[in-house]
């Protein structure tokens, strides 16, 4: 898979994606490697499970989070056409193939497939941390875990996004969470793009916090 392949080449195991979550105190590190595993399962089960192709729509509707960045990098893999809006207003079923959101958002969803995705930090699934699937969603957690983390099929660079940004290669940036499509783009994927790597932190931090990880986390760009 071509997708993170730059990173792969040149350090697979070094931190790429690092997400804090003020909420719940949890710190977690993605390497190239991991990114990697994770979009190549998302995007098969885009195809096999959901029967998605490139004439799909999802609307991925999540907090900030290592898991929506997870499923957009999949979409990527995929061709999958996507879109990252957390908070969402109610989708038009004529507009969307497929949503993914989070439990307590089910209602507010009520034309499309549903995927559900818990806020759960390592990944489990709805009936995993004790809360009952609505008739008809999916449950990410479970389902996404079966499929393989190798995605044979061609896919695209996210190295091309790098002659279009001005973030200098090898930065590693720290970001406060996206709020859109070109948020995330400019948070998550044009860092990876220049062989760096980004520090997001979901939910309010207070300056000084922000200064902490910064310097803990060994930042030389804030955006």
């Amino acid at each position: 898979m071509e997708l993170l392949r730059h990173l792969l080449d040149a350090d697979p195991a070094g931190p790429r994606l690092t997400v804090y979550d003020e909420h719940t105190g949890a710190r977690l590190d993605f390497s190239a490697t991991t990114l990697d595993n994770w979009a190549a399962k998302v995007a098969t089960m885009l195809l096999e499970e959901l029967d998605l192709d490139a004439d799909s729509r999802i609307l991925i509707d999540l907090p900030v989070g290592w898991q929506a960045a997870a499923i957009a990098l999949g979409a990527m893999a995929a061709g999958v056409d996507h879109t990252l809006d957390p908070g969402a207003p109610a989708a038009d079923p004529d507009d969307l193939d497929v949503v993914f959101t989070s439990p307590g958002r089910a209602g507010d969803h009520p034309g499309p497939d549903l995927v559900l995705v818990t806020d759960d930090p390592f990944g489990r699934g709805v009936a995993e941390t004790g809360g009952t699937l609505p008739p008809g969603a999916v449950d990410f957690g479970p389902t996404v875990r079966f499929y393989p983390d190798v995605f044979p099929a061609p896919t695209m660079s996210l190295a091309d996004l790098a002659e279009t940004t001005d973030i200098p290669a090898g930065a590693r940036v720290l970001a406060t969470g996206w709020t859109d499509d070109a948020s995330f783009t400019r948070q998550v994927l044009e860092p990876l793009a220049v062989g760096g790597s980004t520090v997001v932190v979901s939910g309010f931090a207070e300056a000084a916090r922000l200064d902490a990880i910064a310097a803990a986390e060994k930042v030389t760009l804030r955006l």
